[in-house]
């Protein structure tokens, strides 16, 4: 762990980070909640519909995902094209193993959806903190406050 934290990153800005991963997190699942909820219910040409509907929701709610950790959470200046690449790494990872994962539960050992859904995602959460933290959002590519680039784009708007 000494190698995670460091006098320019310590363990109070980790935690302030996580804290507004989890707040943007809560965001994140209410849409991949409802668009869960649609896919599995109403796009059911499928032998496994609640499979099928978490794969496409997560594929989803990762695109728009990427918006609110870039700005809010990790508050990034990294390129966009290349953090975008690797945050859909990350994503992409965690989709297939989480993916894989809610088939066993739903289908396999044939818990609750909605039991099923509140593990993956828990489980899978921190995780995907840390791979967007150091890999996608590193903390070399620089910081942008929010209150930065909310002048930043005001002054684009003026131009």
């Amino acid at each position: 762990m000494s190698r995670i934290v460091s006098d320019e990153y310590p363990w109070s800005k980790l935690l302030r980070e996580y804290v507004m991963y989890c707040a943007v997190g809560c965001i994140n699942v209410g849409i991949f909640a409802a668009l869960y909820w649609f896919f599995s219910n109403y796009l059911t040409f499928t032998s496994s519909p609640e499979t099928f509907g978490w794969a496409v929701s997560f594929a989803i709610s990762s695109a728009q995902a990427f918006v609110l950790h870039r700005w809010l959470t990790f508050e990034s200046d990294s390129d966009v094209r290349a953090s975008f690449t690797k945050m859909m790494i990350v994503y992409t990872v965690l989709w297939i193993v989480s993916t894989g994962t809610f088939y066993v539960l739903v289908e396999i050992i044939e818990l609750g959806e909605l039991i099923s859904w509140a593990i993956n995602t828990t489980a899978f959460g921190f995780f995907t903190f840390l791979g967007l933290r150091f890999y996608a959002f590193p903390l070399s590519d620089g910081r942008v406050t929010r209150k930065e680039r909310l002048e930043n784009f005001r002054e684009r708007r003026k131009a």
